[in-house]
């Protein structure tokens, strides 16, 4: 502990020295092997962690808590990854497993940028909101003067369009 660390801090530097290596296993076993998608997966443990640390006992609550959370955040990345928008994200942002290249990075998002240009202007507007600037289904709603069921349809059929075109590239 340096002279700057607080009490807080310390714990917590404890709590993951010791329980990192499990909660990396865990993560690593839900994401199927994905080595990046655990490391991520352990940070926002570990995120969450420092900021509930104070409600756990550090010695009897800690690995009940690391495990549960794991599993939750785990369960809901992928119910993320199996939506339509959680797939567009992965096409957008693909696994730093996959480790593509320079120029094949800039080749499929040049694509994607095309395929985006070719939708009709609602969806392309909507799917923009949605991925790229990250808004809830319902402030596209509000912000567009729409109801969230049409939004709803409306990125629905823009995913459908992605999906057709050919927007990886070669």
């Amino acid at each position: 502990m340096t002279a700057r660390s607080s009490p807080r801090q310390a714990v917590f530097d404890r709590c993951y020295r010791a329980h990192r290596a499990d909660v990396y296993r865990w993560a690593l076993r839900y994401g199927v092997g994905r080595t990046a998608w655990a490391e991520d997966l352990t940070h926002d443990v570990f995120v969450r962690l420092h900021a509930h640390l104070e409600q756990l006992d550090a010695e009897t609550d800690l690995a009940p808590w690391l495990y549960r959370t794991t599993a939750n955040l785990a369960l809901n990345r992928l119910r993320d990854e199996k939506s339509w928008l959680g797939r567009l994200s992965t096409l957008l942002k693909p696994e730093r497993d996959d480790a593509p290249t320079p120029e094949t990075k800039l080749s499929r998002r040049q694509a994607l940028m095309k395929t985006l240009a070719k939708l009709p202007p609602r969806e392309h507007l909507v799917l923009c909101m949605k991925v790229l600037d990250g808004k809830e289904q319902q402030e596209i709603a509000q912000t567009l003067g729409l109801s969230e069921g049409y939004v709803s349809k409306v990125a629905a059929r823009a995913w459908a369009l992605v999906e057709r075109s050919d927007w990886e590239g070669a």
